[in-house]
């Protein structure tokens, strides 16, 4: 699909039908936090992946979002599964990095594989054991499946135009950029095993999510992705060490998925800061003393990622026309749910 960015396109998309929408879908996280804040921040997490896509406009259509979201899962327990044995883990994201890319190569689904489920792998790697994969992984498919239900009888609306995509890259530097993903997704790994992180999936995650074929984009995505978990993090820490009343966690965690739910298919990668804030509130909820250390963990190896994946990037430069048709938006030569 080819379009044409218009210069009025704001760098946020707000939707106020997508916003309603959202709101429907926190009902039950929302309706959970007056008691158990971090459950809600567990069940709002399980929404994210279906509700950062812009609501298709046919009802079959709108089975994509579903199906994402139930990659999403399945990619999260395959990480988890994967972290059972480290020398595993770190050879595991490698080839798949480069399986990956030679798979996004004029595939939609293999460049869903490459900018969704690569990352969730890695992120995957933060699970203490196979059992706590699979629950979330059970309530991210929840989630979509909860939201398919509620998009099945949602009104079409205007249209949702997205931004224009770059031609893909050809053949032969997505190959390249397999090698380069899988390098800095087994290095990232690598230093969170020996390290013995607590999360070994953020710094991985990290890099994954924000290395892209084009380094104009892949700088725009880091700098874009440190600000975000910064202010994600710090929102969240404030609330939670405010001791807020019930009601307050309520309107929280519904205003987060709003938030994903209003600005899906924004030009700029906001999606993070959302994100980040509910992990927090899932964090620190019940231990609001951790969140000095939660705060600087998150951002040292969010930090940690995305300076693995720029220098693997300049150690690996090739050729590449800084003047190319690359847009913020743009990933892989295909959208999906922003990470």
């Amino acid at each position: 699909m080819t379009t044409a960015q218009a210069p009025t396109e704001p760098a946020i998309r707000w939707g106020w039908s997508a916003a309603l929408r959202g709101a429907v879908l926190a009902v039950p996280a929302a309706g959970v936090a007056a008691h158990d804040p971090h459950q809600a921040a567990l069940f709002a997490i399980g929404l994210v992946p279906a509700a950062s896509v812009p609501l298709p406009p046919t009802r079959r259509g709108r089975l994509k979002p579903a199906l994402l979201g139930g990659l999403a899962g399945a990619s999260m327990f395959v990480g988890g599964v994967l972290a059972v044995w480290p020398p595993l883990a770190v050879v595991g994201i490698f080839v798949l990095a480069v399986l990956a890319a030679r798979a996004a190569v004029g595939r939609p689904l293999g460049a869903v594989a490459l900018s969704l489920c690569l990352p969730l792998v890695g992120i995957g790697f933060s699970f203490s054991d196979v059992g706590t994969a699979v629950g979330l992984a059970l309530v991210i498919c929840l989630g979509s499946a909860y939201g398919l239900v509620v998009s099945l009888v949602w009104p079409a609306g205007r249209t949702v135009v997205l931004p224009a995509v770059y031609v893909p890259p050809p053949r032969e530097l997505m190959v390249r950029f397999g090698y380069q993903a899988g390098t800095a997704g087994a290095i990232c790994a690598a230093l969170g095993f020996a390290l013995d992180l607590e999360h070994v999936g953020w710094a991985t995650g990290a890099a994954l999510l924000v290395m892209r074929p084009a380094p104009p984009l892949q700088e725009y995505r880091s700098v874009a992705r440190v600000i975000d978990v910064v202010v994600g993090a710090s929102i969240a820490i404030l609330l939670v060490t405010a001791g807020p009343p019930a009601w307050v966690w309520s309107v929280a965690v519904t205003l987060a998925v709003v938030c994903v739910t209003a600005t899906a298919g924004s030009r700029w990668y906001v999606m993070p800061a959302f994100t980040t804030f509910l992990v927090f509130v899932m964090l620190l909820a019940d231990d609001p003393g951790d969140a000095r250390s939660r705060f600087w963990e998150r951002t040292l190896e969010t930090a940690l990622g995305v300076a693995v994946a720029a220098a693997i990037t300049l150690l690996a430069a090739r050729p590449w026309r800084r003047d190319a048709p690359v847009s913020p938006e743009s990933d892989h030569g295909a959208r999906g749910p922003a990470a």
